[in-house]
């Protein structure tokens, strides 16, 4: 069962060991003697030019850019090499920013790492970046641990155990959700978004964050120059959470840089935003309403890149749509995908990943 990866590759992120402007098309990745073998791949995330592996043991691989110690390693590297820090623990979901990452334990412990100039990794003002997995410590008062973490470019959202939502990095845009007398200048690394509970899903954008809870209700606050909070850009940015959509079937929110989606349990995508590079699949006459993306088979599962989309079918097509500058979607040229659009048509897709520019695909 080999892995494919295509996109950005100018920092080494896709692993393949050389680095390139553009891989247009899906290459197989060479796992080597790395201890990584695809068929226990459960989840990939990638930043601007790094990317991190999980597997079903629990641990964590990493490729690509170390300028701010992203991958936990000594050096920057075109394989992929095990973040042999984190191997004494069970690691259940990873999540990457710009250039910072996290991974999250099955007991709800929280590693960050990379760059906190801005806060982001919710570590002291003195630590403007770290190449070692630090755990992040709260107080008992703020969380007894964490079931989930998504990172954005500058900013980092982590669901509670008790469903509410903490938040660390940048607010200038409202991504914190913390109220508009928020202060980037404060001394608090780690804020408690107010009044939000039983939430079950979160998804960070680029300046804008995405919650779902557990009754169906969609909140969204942060950057809507676009539209991707589902309200009328002409509300530039938003400080505190906002209901705008609500469906019960919902499993999960995603979110690319500037356009948000939500996947239902039956495999219907809904999604709204910023749609210049065909980033929500369809033409829209109001881009910033949450609409479903027809014209699509029932999604099994479904991310999202900086500008674009990867989502896998039950029987295993993969389609792709959004932003292909890069080769991003996998189609052959760098031509934008306006529809969503199957690639690796002759193989059956058992997972597929969206990074910021590059895209990876566990290939039965």
């Amino acid at each position: 069962m080999p892995l494919y990866a295509w996109g950005a590759n100018s920092h080494g992120q896709l692993g393949l060991g050389t680095t390139s402007e553009a891989e247009l098309e899906p290459k197989e990745v060479q796992l080597g003697d790395s201890g990584l073998e695809a068929d226990n791949i459960v989840q990939m995330t990638g930043g601007a030019g790094h990317s991190l592996v999980l597997d079903s043991a629990g641990h964590v691989y990493c490729c690509g850019w170390n300028s701010k110690g992203q991958l936990g390693l000594s050096d920057d590297t075109c394989k992929f090499e095990q973040i042999e820090i984190l191997s004494g623990f069970k690691i259940v979901q990873i999540s990457c920013g710009w250039d910072f990452s996290t991974a999250l334990t099955g007991c709800g412990k929280l590693f960050v790492w990379g760059n906190n100039a801005y806060l982001q990794l919710g570590l002291s003002k003195s630590i403007t970046c770290t190449g070692i997995p630090s755990r992040l410590h709260v107080s008992q008062k703020l969380a007894t641990g964490f079931v989930g973490v998504s990172c954005g470019m500058r900013h980092m959202s982590m669901i509670t155990k008790d469903g509410g939502v903490l938040v660390a990095g940048t607010g200038s845009k409202g991504q914190l959700g913390v109220g508009d007398n928020y202060n980037d200048e404060g001394y608090m690394s780690i804020s408690k978004v107010p009044d939000l509970l039983d939430v079950k899903s979160i998804a960070s954008g680029q300046n804008h964050t995405v919650a779902l809870k557990g009754d169906g209700t969609v909140l969204t606050w942060g950057e809507n120059k676009f539209g991707q909070l589902g309200v009328d850009p002409v509300t530039q940015n938003v400080f505190a959470p906002t209901e705008v959509f609500s469906n019960e079937g919902l499993e999960k929110v995603v979110a690319g840089w500037t356009h948000s989606c939500g996947l239902t349990k039956t495999g219907e995508v809904y999604n709204w935003g910023r749609n210049n590079y065909g980033q929500l699949g369809s033409q829209r006459a109001v881009a910033q309403k949450p609409e479903k993306l027809t014209g699509l088979p029932e999604i099994n599962q479904l991310s999202c890149g900086s500008e674009h989309n990867l989502g896998v079918t039950k029987e295993g097509k993969l389609y792709a749509w959004g932003w292909n500058e890069h080769g991003s979607c996998g189609t052959g040229d760098s031509k934008d995908v306006a529809k969503p659009r199957q690639v690796l048509t002759n193989r059956k897709i058992k997972l597929a990943f969206a990074c910021t520019g590059q895209s990876f695909a566990v290939v039965e």
